[in-house]
């Protein structure tokens, strides 16, 4: 008997002992020259990271004549920015608008928990889907037509029925308001009703909670403008502008508070959780400036971008660190770009993604290659093409407190080349010369606008 609890007092011993001394570790390989810095060491070669006592955010270093591709093996928790290969060979096609690649919505719209889009085609007034097959391809379709000038969407599921419902807002029709489409669940979008506002002739709009009454409110830019002509003539026509909070109400939709006497030409919101009040992104064209409003009824107004020609702008946390990002896009001089998240309502100066030739309109977020990684997506109007670029992984590796994974930091010989072909990340002379041009030859640009 006596042998029998000795031997079962020292069984639990060293199953202690095995706890107690049990290690997280990331075990990790570099390939190529440079070093991987953590915050209790540098690893020149093939390491382990402990990650016993708190997280561990992993910095690529690469040598001289070297430059850092990326993270293989196992994905980490999260990432303070992300690589984003943007040359021509990188992009990825979404699908045509033929009226003019205007703006895009991320929507699982079939509920098959893969990252679809829909998108507006502008001049012939219709609403194209973009179905996600998985494997980063799209099959596109048009589902509404009929508009004019469908200037703006957004989703949210209405009825609580589990689906995303579409919202449209049609600028130049007799009624001027939103029309919703409930999904029928089949990834088709069913016409409900037309919500109007009064002294209100929304362009850009989000659907969301705002005032946290459980009750989806309508955050609208309402303006006037002249929408015969080019986008110059657009801007330079808009009269009568404003950000409101049109609040839900049992007799309807009431004008609650005038955030801004300013016209977004876009507009999204985010709510960081469930008792957290919504920030507003505006992309305000007439100004050229990209906005957020935050705090109790948008009070506080930051600036985030002031290039000029601002017409795109999204929330989204591309690299999964908690911390709200921005994707901008301006028209032209075009230029796609991202602003990250810093916290305390912060952000990072521009990053910029990629310049191409054609006016840049629509931005979206989402994992349309179905790899878990967040990528982003845009259009060229003139260009009638909606597209993504695939983010390939994160660029600083966050990896938590009492995690375990296998990770291998690649290094390529060679200089890096940033998306506009130039060597590196892109330096300041490179910006000063962006926000020079555009005032020089503002004039001349301003009369190639097309909407």
């Amino acid at each position: 008997m006596k042998k029998i609890i000795f031997r079962a007092i020292t069984f639990i011993y060293l199953v202690g002992i095995n706890f107690t001394t049990m290690a997280f570790n990331i075990n990790l390989n570099i390939v190529g020259q440079g070093q991987v810095e953590a915050s209790d060491k540098t690893c020149s070669t093939s390491c382990d990271i402990a990650t016993d006592n708190s997280l561990q955010t992993l910095v690529a270093k690469a040598s001289p004549g070297w430059h850092f591709i990326g993270w293989q093996g196992q994905k980490c928790d999260m990432g303070n920015g992300v690589i984003i290969p943007s040359e021509k060979q990188y992009i990825k096609g979404i699908g045509s608008a033929a009226g003019g690649a205007k703006s895009l919505e991320t929507i699982d719209f079939n509920n098959d928990g893969i990252d679809d889009l829909i998108g507006i085609s502008l001049f012939n007034g219709k609403v194209n889907s973009y179905e996600n097959l998985g494997d980063g391809t799209f099959v596109s379709n048009s589902i509404i037509s009929g508009f004019a000038y469908p200037s703006s969407l957004d989703s949210y599921d209405w009825n609580n029925d589990g689906y995303k419902d579409l919202f449209v807002a049609e600028f130049s029709s007799d009624d001027r308001g939103i029309k919703m489409y409930l999904n029928d669940g089949n990834g088709g979008f069913v016409y409900e009703k037309t919500f109007t506002f009064e002294s209100a002739r929304p362009y850009s709009f989000s659907v969301i909670d705002y005032d946290l009454d459980s009750r989806p409110d309508f955050v609208i830019s309402s303006f006037g403008a002249n929408i015969s002509g080019d986008l110059f003539v657009l801007v330079k026509s808009i009269v009568n502008e404003k950000l409101t909070w049109f609040k839900n109400t049992e007799q309807g939709f009431k004008e609650q508070q005038v955030i801004a006497e300013k016209a977004a030409i876009t507009l999204d919101t985010y709510q960081a959780h469930e008792d957290a009040i919504p920030q507003i992104l505006t992309a305000e064209i007439q100004l050229g400036e990209v906005a957020v409003y935050s705090n109790e009824g948008g009070k506080d107004r930051q600036v985030v971008s002031s290039i000029w020609a601002s017409y795109g702008a999204t929330f989204g946390d591309i690299d999964e660190n908690g911390n709200v990002d921005i994707l901008t896009a301006n028209y032209k001089p075009s230029v796609l770009s991202l602003f990250y998240g810093q916290g305390e309502g912060e952000y990072s100066k521009p990053v910029a993604l990629a310049r191409p030739e054609e006016g840049l309109t629509a931005t979206a977020f989402g994992d349309f290659n179905n790899d878990s990684y967040i990528d982003v997506a845009t259009g060229e109007f003139n260009e009638f093409q909606f597209y993504y670029y695939a983010t390939s992984g994160f660029d600083q590796c966050i990896v938590k407190q009492s995690s375990s994974l296998d990770l291998i930091a690649t290094f390529k010989q060679g200089d890096s080349v940033s998306s506009d072909g130039e060597q590196g990340a892109g330096g300041s002379l490179v910006w000063l010369l962006f926000i020079i041009v555009p005032l020089l030859f503002r004039g001349c640009l301003l009369k190639k606008y097309t909407r």
